[in-house]
């Protein structure tokens, strides 16, 4: 997925690349519990809670700012690998980010429902973003 926001590099990256923004745009996440201590940067780790309460804990795994960030989780009932990447590139104007997901499922026929469903889900997520950066 890829978008376009109005607002600079250097406030997307201030606002994508801090763990407790996350609630404010991405629905699936309605708390981080951080498990390290300082600013988020390679090696970091955290755990994220749903709204129905399932729990997946992550690790940064790439952190080169501005333009990128990535995690990987490290527990997930439904994922036996999953890794996610931001990239950001300065527009003139705004901002373009892209989001990049590399999914390995535990079960594997879910694949074409995760698929359907992650689509909407991403989408949504990208306006919830985009809205969040405006405030």
């Amino acid at each position: 997925m890829s978008g376009v926001v109005d607002q600079g590099i250097d406030q997307v990256w201030s606002f994508l690349s801090d763990p407790a923004t996350a609630p404010r745009w991405d629905r699936s996440i309605a708390e981080v519990i951080p498990h390290s201590t300082g600013a988020p940067g390679v090696g970091w780790e955290a755990t994220t809670v749903s709204p129905d309460g399932k729990r997946q804990r992550f690790r940064i795994s790439h952190y080169r700012p501005p333009t990128g960030f990535a995690f990987v989780l490290l527990e997930s009932s439904m994922f036996r690998y999953a890794e996610l990447r931001f990239q950001l590139e300065p527009m003139t104007p705004g901002t373009r980010i892209t989001h990049t997901i590399d999914l390995r499922l535990r079960n594997p026929l879910l694949k074409p429902i995760l698929r359907a469903v992650s689509r909407r889900a991403l989408a949504r997520d990208f306006e919830a973003l985009t809205a969040a950066l405006r405030d």
